[in-house]
């Protein structure tokens, strides 16, 4: 039986399959005769469902009849030279085609500049550990002993000893130069992963016997799979971002003016925002930092970034999706805590941590030193930043980017009054050097939604926010249950029919209220997931938080997310389960106080009325073609309130007791 090497790698011309093709080579010719077994290099795989989803060689084998003789340190911490049986391995390669003088060293850490800027490999190769573990844990119930190496493809075995020596001595390192061999790459593992005494012989095992490389690989194929069954859904969407042109409204200011566009829901901000991104990249070169408030928002795009083969990670040339929470972590942690603040903290004390940065920042002075400082930072050294959802946004947040970013390079995408956080909602209105575009027409649903919508708004008094249909969005019908027994049986009838549509699963969209969340140990679920589970319907849950970061890998499973991490998504259905019992939640939690940005002689009674209306559009601008809402008392205000609307229009309402 002989050794079979197989390379994976759709762009046979990308640097990553080259470079895949060359170890292939190497390994080919180092292995000696007798060997048996299988070993799989894969060029550019993609993590689906990870943050960091690209990793540039997955080097993985099972073999029998290889042993080669390496140091390490044995049980009793003593190092010893011995020869050891290999008998599985699983590592990530980051490959880097920086020469010597692009390379620098500080302590274990190694990094690469790009420009002003230093990248560091040796933490993103670190990520890239994690992420392919966390891959195959979600999609195998099971992760091998997972090992990460740097490959410097333009550098020699002399240069890389160099840039390794301390002292004189070579350093333990995880580095390859140009000039690699199995024998080297075998050592590099085994001062991550110790081998083990097992009848007589030292062994390195990488990976269960039970389960094999191809069964690793079939894991790794998994985005092949669902990219192919994507969805009608998302398919239009990719389009959007790598077909259609960008619409001519939205564009980059060069006036010194922060470019604001405002619209509702489904208006097509946040497509635009991307596309834009998209643009600046393509156009200036530029490195564009997309921020957002919402968890579950930041992984739909991401999701949508895989689908298109868009770069969504560092790069001297990217493209990144983060929360606005998780920017300002990095930003102060490094400028006022020398790295040390602790996360958690960080959050729990989110305002004074905010308030303290405001005021480092008083003097122009020490403006321009935090400038400096990020410029030196990949992570902190953004050309653009753009805004989604920036009604959500307080006056510190806002304050804090506008002094450190230019007007002509923050982007801002404001959905008027939908605010969801509990925080001061800043005005961008009363930023002087400003443009803005009014996106009017909602591009999300179509017309017999919008015109549901808009029946309700009246119902509740607030005629003068409609929203405006488009003329190509024809269609659309709206379910509302008040018998939650018969909802199974719904939901079978219009899965089938969103199936038929060319979507899949995940296009169907469940908002659940804060009463159908459980604790569960230290994290929360829905509480129902069993129950759905059972009757055949296969959840992914984002209402548990560690779920939140990462996006559903399979194409059978519907999303659940409570209504408060609605806003920015979207689905070709969307179930609303209890409306009336989320509306009432949101009642008992109105501010008595009137806000700062409220009008001076509005009314408490009119006040609510507005709070209650942003939050009812929230959840009922999700939906594309479907949406279906349940009641929870059939005798609640808002069930006498849609009752009468659906029997004035049972055209496309149709109402279930």
């Amino acid at each position: 039986m002989s050794i079979s090497i197989r390379l994976i790698g759709a762009d046979k011309n990308s640097d990553e399959y080259l470079s895949a093709l060359k170890l292939k080579e190497k390994i080919t010719e180092d292995l000696p005769e007798g060997v048996s077994g299988n070993i799989i290099i894969y060029a550019s795989a993609t993590l689906i469902g990870q943050e960091v989803k690209d990793v540039d060689i997955v080097f993985m084998g099972n073999v029998n009849g290889y042993t080669v003789k390496v140091d390490f340190t044995d049980k009793n911490n003593k190092i010893v030279y011995e020869k050891i049986e290999v008998k599985s391995f699983c590592t990530v390669i980051e490959v880097k085609s920086h020469n010597i003088q692009g390379i620098v060293r500080r302590g274990t850490d190694y990094s690469v500049k790009y420009g002003d800027s230093l990248h560091s490999v040796t933490n993103q190769s670190n990520k890239q550990k994690i992420s392919l573990m966390n891959f195959f844990r979600r999609t195998l119930s099971y992760s091998p002993y997972i090992s990460n190496l740097i490959w410097f493809t333009q550098i020699t075995d002399e240069e890389s000893k160099m840039l390794s020596s301390e002292d004189g001595n070579v350093i333990p390192n995880n580095v390859m130069s140009s000039e690699i061999s199995l024998r080297n790459i075998v050592q590099l593992i085994v001062y991550q992963q110790k081998p083990y005494f097992y009848r007589g012989k030292y062994r390195l095992d990488s990976i269960q016997s039970d389960v094999s490389v191809g069964k690793l690989n079939q894991a790794l194929n998994i985005f092949g799979n669902v990219k192919a069954v994507q969805g009608e859904l998302t398919r239009k969407k990719v389009e959007q971002l790598t077909i259609n042109p960008l619409d001519k409204e939205l564009n980059v200011s060069h006036n010194d003016s922060v470019l604001i566009y405002r619209g509702r829901a489904g208006t097509g901000k946040t497509i635009g925002l991307i596309q834009l991104a998209i643009k600046l990249v393509d156009d200036e070169d530029a490195r564009v930092q997309l921020l957002t408030y919402n968890k579950a928002l930041v992984a739909d795009i991401r999701r949508l970034f895989a689908f298109a083969d868009l770069p969504d990670m560092f790069n001297h040339n990217c493209v990144v999706i983060n929360t606005m929470q998780g920017y300002f972590l990095r930003l102060i942690n490094l400028i006022l805590y020398d790295g040390e603040l602790d996360g958690s903290d960080f959050l729990l004390n989110y305002k004074e941590y905010l308030k303290e940065f405001l005021g480092y920042l008083d003097e122009e002075e020490m403006i321009d030193y935090v400038k400096g400082i990020c410029k030196t930072k990949v992570h902190l050294n953004w050309d653009y930043i753009l805004i989604d959802e920036a009604q959500d946004w307080s006056k510190m947040e806002k304050d804090l980017i506008l002094k450190l970013f230019n007007n002509d390079k923050v982007i801002v995408a404001d959905g008027g009054q939908q605010f969801v956080r509990d925080v001061d909602v800043c005005d961008w209105s009363m930023v002087k050097e400003r443009v803005n575009i009014k996106l009017k027409k909602c591009l999300r649903q179509k017309n017999s939604l919008v015109n549901f919508i808009n029946h309700y708004i009246n119902k509740i008094g607030g005629s003068g926010n409609k929203i405006i249909p488009s003329k190509k969005m024809i269609g659309g019908n709206v379910i509302i249950l008040c018998d939650k027994n018969k909802l199974y049986n719904i939901h079978k009838i219009q899965m089938k029919k969103l199936l038929e549509a060319g979507n899949i699963a995940y296009d169907m969209l469940y908002l659940v209220p804060h009463t159908m969340v459980e604790r569960v140990g230290e994290s929360r679920a829905f509480k129902y997931k069993e129950q759905f589970e059972a009757s055949g319907i296969q959840v992914w849950d984002g209402t548990n938080v560690e779920n939140r970061n990462e996006y559903s890998i399979s194409t059978d499973e519907i999303r659940v997310l409570q209504y408060d991490s609605a806003r920015g998504l979207e689905g070709w259905t969307v179930v609303c389960l209890d409306f009336d019992v989320y509306l009432d939640e949101k009642k008992k939690h109105f501010p008595n106080e009137k806000a700062n940005n409220s009008f001076i002689l509005e009314s408490t009674e009119a006040r609510l009325k507005r709070y209650i209306l942003n939050w009812m559009l929230i959840p009922l601008t999700r939906a594309i073609d479907t949406l279906i809402i349940t009641i929870d008392n059939v005798d609640s205000e808002v069930a006498m309130q849609m009752r009468a609307i659906a029997e004035a229009n049972t055209d496309y309402i149709t109402w279930i007791e």
